[in-house]
């Protein structure tokens, strides 16, 4: 069975622009990446360049609260990928 058509507005003149006076009110551009989510029976859209900004305001949060420095994260990447790469190629 086909998915059901969306409907399209019988007021063009009136929903026709109600997109660019979302995009407007949010502070998006055409054009801007979304990322879709399913919530129940609705699909909620969320401006990608403003998440990735609020996460990484809030990990720089979490850095600066847990006293930690660049140098110290880098230095920790670097040892868990040593050790991940030598646990799934112990030949190398």
């Amino acid at each position: 069975m086909l998915p059901e058509q969306p409907q399209k507005c019988c007021h063009p003149d009136i929903c026709g622009n109600r997109t660019a006076e979302a995009r407007k009110e949010l502070g998006l551009d055409q054009g801007d990446t979304l990322i879709e989510m399913v919530v129940g029976n609705c699909i909620v859209l969320l401006p990608q360049n403003q998440i990735l900004a609020e996460t990484a305001r809030k990990a720089q949060e979490a850095i600066k609260h847990a006293g930690v420095t660049a140098e110290e994260i880098i230095h920790e990447a670097n040892r868990l990928r040593e050790a991940r790469s030598a646990e799934r190629y112990p030949d190398l």
